[in-house]
């Protein structure tokens, strides 16, 4: 009698198991069905951004910067159109385009988005800093932004 309540017991137990895995198994369904549902899961997002910033020199140069990533806190592609007027005169446009490089915190600012600019033709990096969703502005070497003037921001389109 007692290997009859012994297997009995087991056969119980086993089917508990069962029932306590079989929630799991459906949150982890359940989840997923979120997931699958986000139309912009993994499709190339675009943001464009113009506006004025100082070149290194100071000058103030009209940027059109677009940054192609899944997801605009994510490391990404951009491509940088720069327009300046030099002292002599004379206009220049120069063309860029490189990885794009998310970071997260500077001194001061432990919450700060900064994007780096990596060129592939070995341009200095530029560094920018988000002002929530709808603008950036320049940073220098040291993190800082490189002109308090108003003006100095790239615009989101």
């Amino acid at each position: 009698m007692t290997a009859v309540a012994c297997l009995a017991a087991c056969a119980i137990s086993c089917g508990n198991k069962k029932e306590k895995n079989a929630p799991i198994g459906y949150e982890s369904y359940t989840d997923s069905i979120y997931m699958v549902n986000d139309t912009t899961l993994g499709e190339l997002q675009t943001y464009t951004y113009e506006g004025v910033l100082p070149t290194d020199a100071g000058i103030p140069a009209n940027y059109m910067l677009t940054i192609y990533s899944y997801d605009l806190n994510n490391d990404g592609s951009y491509s940088l159109i720069e327009s300046y007027t030099e002292a002599n005169g004379a206009a220049r446009t120069q063309y860029d385009e490189g990885e794009v490089l998310v970071m997260v915190g500077i001194p001061n600012d432990s919450t700060a988005i900064v994007y780096e600019l990596i060129s592939y033709s070995n341009r200095p990096r530029l560094r920018l800093a988000a002002e929530g969703d709808s603008a950036l502005h320049k940073l220098d070497k040291d993190f800082r932004r490189a002109s308090h003037d108003a003006r100095h921001k790239l615009h989101r389109r």
